[in-house]
């Protein structure tokens, strides 16, 4: 019996060190909320959004990101919403880990304002997530927030910023 219970203890050491690796596990990115280019948007720019992340993710596989802006355009003296969007699918894992972007042309009509941008992202798991909520905080130059959170099959982000469009002088 005495013989016994020494294998017996090394493989249950072995398997709380085989427990503590969870680099196996999948987690979507941990982002640091936005940035935008140029600092000082007018109507009819071009705008270049970047969703940033904090940390990479692990073990993910298709890739959907989708973003939306609606803003205020002038129209024959009439004011009326426009909704522009962005749709976006990749494979994070095997093709394109990269902070997420949209390149958005302003309407010249543009009114104006500040507008709320959204954005929302889901990732295939390769592997058994881990579960859980991350969200990096506003890094430094950055603005606005984006929440990821991890489940079994799939993970998924939302997240918005505001962009102020001013008139050009």
């Amino acid at each position: 019996m005495k013989h016994l219970l020494l294998p017996l203890l090394l493989l249950l050491g072995l398997g709380f060190v085989g427990c503590s690796n969870d680099s196996s596990d999948c987690r979507p990115p941990v982002f640091q909320g936005f940035r935008y280019q140029p600092a000082t948007v007018c109507p009819g720019d071009s705008v270049f959004i970047t969703a940033v992340q904090l940390e990479k993710g692990h073990y993910l596989n298709a890739t959907d990101y989708q973003w939306k802006l609606t803003v205020s355009v002038e129209q024959d003296g009439q004011v009326r919403d426009s909704l522009l969007t962005y749709s976006h699918h990749t494979n994070y894992g095997g093709l394109d880990s990269s902070d997420p972007t949209w390149l958005l042309q302003l309407p010249p009509n543009t009114v104006p304002g500040t507008y709320a941008c959204s954005f929302n992202a889901r990732w295939s798991n390769s592997a058994d997530g881990q579960g859980g909520t991350y969200n990096g905080g506003t890094g430094q130059g950055c603005t606005g927030s984006i929440t990821t959170t991890s489940y079994t099959l799939y993970s998924q982000a939302t997240g918005s910023f505001r962009l102020p469009v001013r008139s050009r002088q």
